[in-house]
């Protein structure tokens, strides 16, 4: 006996759907689920109903209609005016170009034994071993990791490897 699939688009229809969780609801009014987590806590949509026993938020049909309804009119349920502008074409931009990184250097955080390795390889001798070469280097050398390890044995290797030839 074969059992019809329901239809998939049927299943992801708002319209059609009893219970819209946030995602699902923040979709279906065009809105990213930030901006309308911030718009809730404005007031401008309604809050969410609870499930007790999960605790998770969701939308029943009473609230889905109010949620069109402000998005429709532009008018929220706190009876302030919102403004909603249309969703920009194309990929999504970030704040962050080439101007905002001048004069900025990159921060990175460096393991500190990564660092203490570092400080050991110059006492030996190996000029300015940068942080790559060396997570490289135990990488290689300890595929295994590098937890259960003394720092004498760590270096030793990571030496023997930074000095082999190309």
């Amino acid at each position: 006996m074969r059992t019809s699939i329901p239809n998939r688009a049927g299943l992801l229809d708002p319209n059609r759907r009893v219970v819209l969780t946030i995602s699902d609801m923040a979709r279906f009014v065009g809105l990213s689920r930030s901006r309308f987590y911030a718009l809730m806590q404005q007031g401008v949509f309604p809050m969410p109903l609870y499930l007790i026993a999960t605790k998770r938020p969701f939308f029943d049909e009473r609230l889905r209609d109010e949620c069109l309804k402000v998005r429709r009119t532009g008018l929220g349920v706190n009876n302030q005016p919102i403004l909603f502008y249309p969703r920009r074409a194309g990929p999504p931009t970030t704040r962050s170009g080439k101007s905002s990184l001048r004069g900025k250097k990159k921060s990175t955080t460096i393991n500190p034994r990564v660092l203490r390795l570092m400080e050991l390889l110059k006492g030996l001798g190996i000029e300015n071993p940068s942080p790559q070469s060396v997570t490289a280097a135990l990488s290689e050398c300890f595929p295994n990791g590098v937890d259960d390890k003394a720092d004498h044995e760590l270096v030793g290797s990571v030496f023997r490897h930074l000095k082999q030839p190309p």
